[in-house]
């Protein structure tokens, strides 16, 4: 018998009660996979990375409402169903409806109850979310049919709409496989297990964000560094380990440097690892300092990638030969697969840089 898979849900809170409750009795009946987001902004970056399939937001946020995050996801194109929870009248209710809300629960007094009904309404909301990707791929379907038409006619446009459709199914498939490992770090009781499932799902997440920008861009041959780099470090600050929260990671990336895919997804890989190497090794809880990644030319036809640490944690030196950690190891092998080298400078910050060839 097919086991179905947890609907993935984004619960938007600033009431730790409220999440804490969400997580007793929706989260730990295997059913629904909850990520909780604590302020409008935060679930919006976390719905720009990851995909939801339903978003519960509470009505009554600090300094806003679920209405205007309602408003604001719907005139950027966002359909996601969305519930609203609170403890208002029938006119709120009415203009929840009004404005694009799926559905508005009232919290009522008897709290098991609100969460039996909640769980069923979350339920109908994924139905309502599968009904709507189903339409979706077959309309992709068509389209990938008619493109295919088009392109061995010898049109470049349609050509161009087949490899941005490509790239839009990878990006899903990687998503997919990311929600899994979500799914299995929630339920093992193994804390190196849990931090293993989470590293993979860093590394599938830095290759997805490639395939998110090139179906996105115009250009569907290089990606700019300086627009692809923030955002793996935006997806690792969001997911620092637990004091490490004064920790800032910065990037400097030189504008004029594009890489084509297969430098691109190694090098995504390689800052991943040395920005979470560092973020696990780097630093003593509570301490406060920077992880700097940089990226410029070191000489015509060669571009660098440096990583930097400021931390008081870290060994005097990596040793390059008898890598530690399998995240080291994945550095080397990737260094060698771009045609680079690997150097380290540890008479101060730990710097680990890497020189490899690129097409300007």
């Amino acid at each position: 018998m097919m086991v179905k898979s947890p609907v993935p849900v984004l619960y938007v809170a600033d009431d730790l009660r409220a999440c804490e409750g969400a997580y007793h009795f929706l989260q730990k009946s295997g059913e629904m996979s909850l990520d909780f987001a604590f302020s409008p902004e935060e679930a919006t970056e976390m719905l720009y990375r990851n995909e939801y399939h339903v978003v519960v937001c509470e009505y009554r946020l600090k300094g806003t409402d679920g209405l205007s995050f309602l408003d604001d996801l719907r005139s950027q194109g966002e359909r996601v169903p969305f519930i609203i929870v609170g403890d208002d009248t029938e006119g709120v209710i009415i203009e929840a409806i009004n404005r694009g809300a799926d559905f508005f629960l009232n919290r009522g007094e008897n709290r098991f109850q609100f969460y039996v009904e909640l769980n069923l309404t979350i339920k109908r909301a994924a139905r309502k979310y599968e009904a709507s990707a189903r339409e979706r791929q077959e309309e992709g379907n068509r389209r990938c049919h008619t493109t295919i038409v088009h392109s061995a006619k010898g049109e470049p446009d349609e050509k161009d709409i087949l490899i941005q459709e490509v790239h839009h199914r990878v990006k899903n498939n990687l998503q997919l496989i990311s929600s899994i490992l979500k799914m299995h770090s929630y339920r093992t009781t193994d804390s190196e297990t849990r931090e293993i499932l989470e590293d993979c799902r860093n590394r599938i997440a830095s290759m997805a964000l490639i395939h998110e920008y090139l179906y996105r861009s115009d250009n569907l041959v290089s990606i700019r560094m300086a627009d692809y780099v923030p955002r793996i470090a935006e997806n690792l600050s969001a997911q620092k380990p637990y004091g490490m929260e004064k920790v800032e990671i910065i990037t400097h990336c030189d504008p004029t440097i594009s890489l084509d895919i297969d430098t691109c997804i190694p090098c995504g890989i390689i800052i991943n690892e040395l920005i979470t190497n560092a973020l696990k090794y780097g630093f003593v809880k509570g301490e406060k300092g920077e992880i700097v990644i940089d990226i410029d030319q070191y000489r015509r036809g060669f571009a660098r990638l440096r990583v930097s640490e400021s931390g008081s944690a870290t060994k005097s030196s990596v040793n390059l030969e008898n890598g530690e950690t399998l995240g080291m190891q994945l550095v080397k092998n990737l260094t060698t697969q771009i045609d680079g080298t690997l150097s380290v400078s540890d008479g101060g910050p730990l710097s680990i840089s890497i020189v490899f060839p690129y097409t300007e």
